[in-house]
């Protein structure tokens, strides 16, 4: 048996699990979950995922500045609401308004939009959301008396805490213009296998005084009226129980840009620490573990007292940057540059430091408004360290070359009536106009990498129906380093779980040959001909220097590997479980040099042929016990009292043992027919370390956990 440091945490493949509890829908069965393991985003085969991304600003919330450059406002506010101002001004009724408004929106953003993006390279996109599209016509039509100047503010706020009092907020999903753009923006970005990331935008009651932003009517509100918190939670518990189980988010900004202006003493740290915890918690609360994108003060940036330890659910968190750069506040996009102390998220070294000290992924929602180079600097120092970004913004009005992607020429909408058909028309994909900013930014122009490990949206390999795209399964092989040209082999022919692999001059023995299994999702088993054991990580390591053993087959991530091809014959050989890859100790070139895992470098000593050496028989060692059909996972690992673990869809009768270390069965339930998620009583075992063993008409699997 292996020793106690063998039965680690599973907690990077175990969360992934915890992802699909919430009963993923048909409609994204294809698409995997991401979660966070330290500081990456990985999905679920713990590939690492970099969202490099596009904002679509202007659509669902109109900043002034995207509706018309240098746009005056009106008494200095340039926010959707005074454009609406402008309208009613002109002559326009509420329901003409409305009708525009339900058109520009039908035409902003269509498919065409999203394929476009998509061909660019990106693989996410961020959709900032008003929260005004998420309350019925009739509530919205309150809204608008107030910005018309009909109805007193207050009269809002009154009625606003009258619907949540009385539990009338949010609950007709068939009359929320916010799903419905939700639900197509879904749609046409899983048909171009790219993420959305769903953005309050426009918070309840302005979560600042930059009025723009958040469309206020009245700045800081989110701060000084307590309804207003309490709609903002209860808006998110809502968004969490319709998509918890979607796979096309990638992930929830749960508030966008909550800032500080003017002097004004709202929001303090505290405060938006202590929000930003009440919709965690509550998000969480409906079964819901989606990413969380978290946004400090200042905009975006400053996470003095928000720190990961500071919130109570950790799990999924991912902490956010907003990168713009302009007189008085320049950045420079060196990958070591630090500034304004080590929890302020603006400069690239200062980044890379925080998501060290805080074990938390990074992404930088949004970043652009400058120039080609600026911005092509920008995008290729983030990618390289492993930080994804999303480009602000898609698409805005403009006659010449600007920092958006697309630009939308004039007539301008706060310049009058007339033009009005012709902006909807000319805000149609098929009327907007490239700006150079797409050679700037584009990932696919700029060797922008989405998918460092070689994986995809489905969290496959890309190859085949199955994802595997590595030498031909079923196939017994010679594995040889292109360093020396020795072959791996098992350690003096032995069959003894944990005997130590190693290379080896080819000498054509049953120890130096290995069979493809079909592991599912793009992984194989490489099992040894001579001892039928399959390749592990000794002790479950994550840690680069771990070394590569045999063992018995068992369901777990350490024994599936994900082959890629180098382009040069050669292939890289990254385990699931930890990511990196099989390794020839010190470069050597010696008979004897041991194995192990290593973070992929490129290095010959890391890259492998494979020399086809006949079809395995049937019936032979080569051939190897058939894979158990492994019922999902389990969770948690370690256990404290209770363990979790998933059946294959449908659920049926089964028996679970737990046996110790000295083989002993210190626990034997057999259960009728249930359910795919069930959970079994395990406080009463000692502290220790244990086998679990789960058996059904259709399935058997074996995993090791440690009882604390």
């Amino acid at each position: 048996m292996r020793t106690a440091t063998v039965f680690r945490s599973f907690a990077q493949g175990l969360l992934a699990l915890l992802l699909a509890f919430g009963g993923l829908a048909h409609r994204a069965a294809a698409q995997s979950f991401l979660h966070a393991t330290g500081p990456k985003i990985l999905n679920a085969s713990n590939q690492e995922v970099l969202l490099n991304g596009m904002n679509l600003g202007g659509w669902a919330v109109q900043e002034g500045y995207i509706i018309k450059p240098n746009w005056a406002g009106i008494n200095g506010k340039q926010t959707q609401g005074t454009v609406k101002k402008t309208l009613y001004n002109a002559g326009m009724s509420d329901a003409a308004v409305e009708t525009f408004y339900q058109n520009y929106r039908n035409n902003f953003i269509t498919k065409a939009d999203i394929d476009y993006i998509a061909r660019q390279g990106f693989n996410c996109v961020r959709l900032p959301l008003h929260y005004d599209l998420f309350l019925t016509p009739s509530q919205r039509a309150v809204r608008n008396a107030v910005l018309r100047g009909t109805t007193p503010y207050t009269s809002y706020v009154s009625s606003l805490t009258s619907w949540y009092n009385g539990n009338q907020l949010f609950v007709d999903p068939n009359n929320m213009e916010a799903y419905r753009m939700i639900d197509n923006v879904l749609s046409w970005c899983a048909a171009n296998n790219i993420y959305v990331v769903l953005d309050l935008h426009a918070a309840p009651g302005a979560q600042g005084n930059d009025f723009n932003i958040a469309d206020a009517i009245q700045g800081y509100d989110l701060w000084t009226r307590p309804v207003y918190q309490d709609i903002t939670v209860r808006l998110w518990e809502t968004i969490a129980r319709r998509y918890k189980s979607d796979a096309r988010v990638a992930m929830y900004d749960l508030i966008n840009e909550p800032n500080q202006k003017d002097g004004a003493p709202v929001p303090t740290n505290p405060q938006l620490h202590d929000l930003l915890q009440r919709l965690i918690s509550a998000v969480r609360a409906q079964g819901d573990n989606h990413l969380l994108l978290l946004e400090g003060n200042g905009f975006g940036n400053d996470y003095n007292y928000m720190e990961k330890r500071t919130f109570t659910n950790t799990a999924n968190l991912v902490y956010n940057s907003h990168r713009y750069s302009g007189t008085g506040y320049e950045l420079d996009n060196g990958v070591n540059s630090t500034g304004g102390g080590p929890n302020s998220l603006r400069f690239i070294g200062t980044m890379k430091q925080f998501r060290i000290d805080n074990d938390v992924p990074i992404w930088v929602g949004e970043t652009g408004e400058n120039s080609d180079a600026w911005m092509r600097d920008a995008a290729k120092a983030l990618n390289s360290v492993g930080i994804g970004w999303c480009h602000w913004t898609y698409k805005r009005f403009d006659s010449q070359n600007i920092a958006a992607f697309v630009r939308v020429n004039p007539p301008y909408i706060v310049d009058g009536l007339s033009g009005l058909n012709q902006v909807l028309t000319n805000i149609q994909f098929a009327n907007c106009v490239p700006n150079s900013t797409v050679g700037a930014v584009s990932p696919n122009q700029n060797g922008i990498v989405n998918y460092p490990g070689g994986g995809n949206y489905n969290g496959t390999t890309g190859g085949g129906s199955t994802g595997y795209a590595g030498p031909p399964l079923g196939r017994i092989y010679e594995i040889s380093s292109k360093n020396g040209g020795k072959a791996l082999e098992v350690s003096a022919s032995s069959q003894a779980n944990g005997a130590r692999v190693q290379q080896w001059n080819w000498v054509s023995a049953a120890n130096q040959k290995f069979k493809l299994v079909d592991a599912g999702a793009g992984y194989v088993r490489l099992v040894n001909l001579n001892s039928n054991k399959s390749l592990d990580v000794a002790g479950l390591s994550t840690a680069d220097g771990a070394l590569i053993n045999q063992y018995d087959w068992l369901s777990q991530d350490s024994q599936y590997w994900q082959i890629l091809s180098n382009g040069d014959g050669t292939y890289r050989i990254l385990n699931k479980f930890s990511g990196k890859a099989l390794d020839v100790q010190d470069n050597s070139t010696a008979d004897g040099a041991a194995v192990q895992q290593w973070a992929y470098g490129g290095g010959n000593n890391q890259r492998w042929y494979f020399s086809d050496q006949g079809a395995a028989q049937r019936g032979s060692q080569a051939s190897g016990a058939p894979a158990p059909a492994a019922p999902g996972s389990y969770y948690p690992n370690p256990v404290l009292n209770a363990l979790t673990y998933q059946l294959p869809v449908g659920g049926q009768a089964h028996t679970l043992s737990v046996v110790d270390l000295t083989g002993r069965q210190v626990l034997a339930r057999t259960f009728g027919n249930t359910g795919e998620q069930n959970t079994v009583d395990l406080s009463a075992l000692r502290t220790g370390l244990y086998l679990v063993r789960l058996s059904g008409a259709t399935f058997s699997s074996e995993l090791k956990i440690s009882k604390q």
